[in-house]
C-alpha cells in the first residue's frame, strides 16, 4: 500500500483512505439522487395535464429523463472508483467529486427550466468543497457552477420543449427539497470532519488511541476522580528486548509483534478500557472502575497471551514477552504525569526483576 505523501499542491493517499473518500462521495451522489428524484415526483403529482402536455410526457421529461441521466453519471463514476488503481491522488479524487456533483446539480437546473428556484440547487456542489480541502478545488467548482449558470440561462432556457406554468406550491417544494439537500450535505461534511478527527487521535499501525489521545484520558480520568470518587487503574507495557527484534527479522515482522500486542490489550481492556500506543513499542491501558487486584489480574492475562503468540521467522517459532506496570489512582496527584510517573516506575521494577512479568 503507498503511504500519503506531499506532492506539489496535491497529496497521494493510502488505498484505504483513498477507498473510504470515493465510498463517501459515492454515498452522498446516491442521496443527492434520490432527494432530486423525490422533488421531481412532487411536482408531478401537483401537475395538470394540458392539451400541449399530458401526464406522459410531463413524465418523460421531468423526471425519466433527468433521473436517468443522474443514474448515467453515477454510473460512469462508480466504474471509475472501482477499477484498480497505481495511484492514489487525493486532488484527483477531489476533481472527480466536483465533476460528478457538477453535473448531478447541472441536469437538474438544465430540465427544471422554468421554475425560479431551481437555480439554487446549483450552490449544493459549493456546501461540499470543504470535503477536499483544497482551496483550488473550490475555484473549480465555483467556476464550473457559474458556467452551468450561463449555459442553463442561454441555452436550455430558449431551447426548453415545454415549460409548465409555475406557481407558488411547487416554488416551495422546490425551496423545501433544497434544504434538504443543504442539510444532508452538512450532515456528509460532518461526518468526514468527524472521521478525521478521530483518526488523528490514533496510531495509524494499530489503530490504537496515540500518545497525546492517551493523556486527554487521564486527565479526564483524574477529573472524575477528583469530582466524583471514581477510581481507576493505569497499565504501562514494553516489549522486552524489541530493538533485537527488529535487528533480527526487520521493521516489516517487528511492526506484526506489535499489532500482536495491540490485539491482546484490545481484548482484555475490558467493555470501557482504554488503550493506547504510547510510543514505539510501549502500550497503556487505563481500567475505568477498576482497583489495583482486577488491573493487576487483567494485565496478566494481556502478558500470557502475548506471551502465548507464536510467530513464524526463517528460524523457526518465536515467542516475545512483555514486562508490565500496574497503578491504582488512589489519592489525588498534582499532575497526570505525576500519577504517571507511579506506573513507569511499576514498570521498570518488572524490567529490572528479570521482565515478562508484572509488577505494581
Amino acid at each position: 500500500m503507498r503511504g500519503m505523501y506531499h506532492m506539489g499542491n496535491g497529496r497521494w493517499l493510502g488505498e484505504e483512505k483513498w477507498r473510504e473518500r470515493s465510498r463517501s462521495i459515492w454515498t452522498m451522489a446516491w442521496k443527492v439522487w434520490f432527494v432530486a428524484l423525490v422533488a421531481e415526483l412532487f411536482l408531478f403529482f401537483f401537475f395538470k395535464p394540458t392539451a400541449e402536455c399530458g401526464r406522459g410526457y410531463y413524465f418523460w421529461l421531468f423526471i425519466v429523463r433527468p433521473s436517468g441521466a443522474q443514474l448515467l453519471v453515477l454510473l460512469g463514476y462508480y466504474l471509475a472508483i472501482t477499477r484498480r488503481w497505481k495511484s492514489y491522488s487525493e486532488r484527483g479524487l477531489a476533481l472527480g467529486a466536483v465533476i460528478l456533483f457538477t453535473l448531478l446539480a447541472g441536469i437538474i437546473t438544465s430540465v427544471h427550466t422554468s421554475v425560479g428556484l431551481i437555480p439554487i440547487t446549483l450552490l449544493l456542489p459549493m456546501l461540499l468543497t470543504p470535503l477536499y480541502k483544497d482551496r483550488l478545488m473550490t475555484v473549480v467548482q465555483a467556476v464550473l457552477l457559474t458556467a452551468v449558470y450561463i449555459l442553463d440561462y442561454y441555452y436550455f432556457i430558449p431551447n426548453s420543449p415545454y415549460m409548465p406554468r409555475t406557481n407558488a406550491l411547487i416554488e416551495i417544494g422546490i425551496f423545501v427539497a433544497t434544504i434538504v439537500g443543504v442539510l444532508v450535505a452538512l450532515r456528509l461534511v460532518d461526518d468526514a470532519a468527524l472521521k478525521d478527527e478521530e483518526r488523528s487521535r490514533r496510531d495509524s499501525l494499530t489503530h490504537l488511541y496515540n500518545h497525546e489521545s492517551f493523556y486527554e484520558e487521564l486527565k479526564y480520568r483524574q477529573r472524575r476522580f477528583d469530582e466524583y470518587a471514581e477510581r481507576f487503574s493505569v497499565a504501562v507495557m514494553d516489549i522486552d528486548d524489541f530493538k533485537r527484534v527488529n535487528d533480527t527479522y526487520g521493521h516489516a515482522f517487528g511492526d506484526g509483534v506489535i499489532r500482536e500486542i495491540a490485539l491482546a490489550c484490545e481484548e482484555y481492556a475490558g467493555k470501557d478500557g482504554f488503550c493506547a500506543r504510547y510510543g514505539g513499542e510501549e502500550f497503556a491501558v487505563i481500567f475505568p472502575e477498576m482497583g489495583i487486584e482486577e488491573a493487576v489480574a487483567a494485565a496478566e492475562q494481556i502478558r500470557r497471551r502475548f506471551a502465548g503468540k507464536v510467530f513464524w521467522t526463517g528460524d523457526g517459532e518465536k515467542s516475545f514477552s512483555v514486562s508490565v506496570g500496574v497503578a491504582e489512582y488512589d489519592r489525588a496527584y498534582p499532575s497526570a504525569s505525576a500519577f504517571f510517573e507511579k506506573v513507569d516506575e511499576a514498570l521498570y521494577r518488572a524490567k529490572r526483576e528479570g521482565k515478562n512479568m508484572v509488577k505494581r
